[in-house]
This record gives structure tokens, C-alpha cells and sequence, in this order.
């Protein structure tokens, strides 16, 4: 019988996932507290630049959360400089919401040693192992997007009766 990754002392998957989340999700706190912000504002904030002209209605369908707390985050965003409100060229009810030019500049500089560092480290692989991390990374996103629609889904069918967590 074969064994198992951590019995051969090879790398183990959710050992791996593990580790990566972490470091993610502290390397996105870092970076929200360097612009005075909680990690979800940062997340909202993220989407907006990837998205320009996005509109707060958008931003609900994306995270799931509730037209208030959009509505809080991008006032919040605004109020701080990183986020530009403008009302939608086709329909004067709804605005169009982009990062600031100076936001950019200071998440480009930010970002650019790790950026960096992550080129460097893609440059040294070979093309089999540049595809492999694809695929890697790849499936891991698609895992964790099932995980999230999974859990979502359940959090929504649960007695709402009972405190989270305990459903």
C-alpha cells in the first residue's frame, strides 16, 4: 500500500493549502492596514480596481453582501481618497466607481517588491513547471470558488433561528 505525502515526508496538499491561505490572507491585512482599512473594505476595493465604472449594485452581486454594507464601504472608500463616485453617464440614479490615480500609484508601489520576487521566481521554472503550478493554482481557485458557493448555500438554507455557526 502506498504512502501518504506526509508519511514520505513529500509536501502535503492541505498542508500547502493551508499554509498558502494564511500567508494570503495576512499579506491582504498587512496591506489593508497600511491603507487604514479592514480586510473586506480592502477586498471591495480590489474588485473596484479590477473593475472600473464598476457600480455598488455590481459589488453585492460579487460578495454577497447586503446594499447597506456596500453602500458603507464605498462612502468609507471615498471618504479616504481611495475611491472616485461618479454618477453613470447612462442612468443618472446609479454611480460608477473607480479607484483614485494616486490609489494606484501607492498600490504599485506597494506591490512592486513582491511582484518582483514573484517574477523572479516564475522566471527560474521551466515550462513544464510553470504548468504545473497552473494547475495547481487553477484547481485550488476553482476549490475554493465550489467551497464558497457550498457554504454560502448552506448558510442561506440554515435555520435562521439559530446564531452562526451553530446551524
Amino acid at each position: 500500500m502506498g504512502r501518504t505525502a506526509q508519511e514520505s515526508g513529500e509536501p502535503d496538499g492541505r498542508a500547502m493549502g493551508q499554509e498558502l491561505s494564511l500567508r494570503v490572507v495576512l499579506f491582504h491585512e498587512a496591506v489593508a492596514a497600511h491603507f487604514g482599512l479592514n480586510a473586506t473594505e480592502h477586498k471591495v476595493l480590489s474588485l473596484i480596481a479590477a473593475e472600473p465604472g464598476v457600480s455598488p449594485g455590481r459589488l453585492v452581486d460579487h460578495t454577497g453582501l447586503s446594499n447597506a454594507a456596500i453602500t458603507k464601504i464605498v462612502h468609507r472608500l471615498a471618504a479616504l481618497g481611495h475611491v472616485d463616485r461618479r454618477k453613470d453617464r447612462s442612468d443618472g440614479r446609479r454611480y460608477a466607481l473607480s479607484v483614485t490615480a494616486e490609489h494606484r500609484r501607492d498600490l504599485a508601489r506597494l506591490f512592486a517588491p513582491m511582484a518582483e520576487a514573484m517574477n523572479g521566481l516564475v522566471d527560474g521554472m521551466d515550462d513544464a513547471e510553470r504548468a504545473t503550478v497552473a494547475r495547481w493554482l487553477s484547481a485550488t481557485v476553482e476549490i475554493l470558488r465550489r467551497s464558497t458557493a457550498e457554504l454560502t448555500r448552506a448558510q442561506e438554507s440554515a435555520d435562521p433561528s439559530l446564531p452562526p455557526g451553530r446551524q
